[in-house]
């Protein structure tokens, strides 16, 4: 079981990776299934017995790398939210500017609006998990769905920016940005900026 459960994971990660490679060279909507299997060295029935379309293969690819993401956060949390934490935002920033080429088409104002709609619900999914553990359901007085998709949305939103713009400031810089805004909250900021 194990042998197959490894061999699944290499076709999946095999997949994953020619799609990703092919997108850095045409446009994702041109890149066929043919194209993906040719790439990766497979057949195309094989492809069909992991995805059934191009959008699954690529959520799934990206989700895999996500979730290898999260586990790197959750060893530099150290016990606190990541919300919290600036290290632990910084280490998204990392992860973008490594991917950058990838990030940019697929972020970008040609990218597909699919794949933006199922990252920012997996950062809001994290988020949400990460509210209820530190403050439980709905403890809080905005309900934790909607400050998980608040902050989702502005790490977003900002990561985009932060690639369009050929990321101008350094990871660090934008996490702790993002921590400062997301957890002080935007008018305190504003506040302290008038009084210098």
């Amino acid at each position: 079981m194990e042998k197959v459960d490894r061999r699944v994971r290499r076709t999946r990660a095999l997949l994953g990776q020619a799609l990703r490679d092919l997108i850095l060279e045409k446009p994702y909507e041109a890149i066929t299934i043919q194209e993906i299997t040719d790439q990766a060295d497979l057949n195309r029935a094989t492809f069909y017995l992991h995805y059934t379309s191009r959008e699954e293969l690529l959520m799934d690819s990206l989700e895999q790398q996500f979730d290898a993401l999260v586990e790197q956060i959750e060893v530099e949390k150290n016990g606190r939210p990541m919300w919290e934490n600036p290290a632990t935002i910084r280490l998204i920033f990392e992860y973008v500017a490594e991917n950058a080429a990838l990030y940019k088409v697929l972020f970008g104002p040609k990218g597909q609006g699919y794949v933006m709609h199922r990252v920012l619900d997996y950062i809001a999914q994290v988020d949400e998990d990460e509210l209820q553990a530190a403050f439980g359901k709905d403890a809080l007085p905005v309900p934790n769905v909607i400050l998980a998709r608040h902050f989702a949305g502005a790490l977003f939103a900002l990561v985009s920016w932060w690639l369009e713009q050929d990321m101008p400031y350094s990871p660090t810089y934008m996490a702790e940005t993002i921590q400062q805004l997301c957890m002080v909250g935007f008018m305190p900021v504003l506040a302290d900026a008038r009084a210098h």
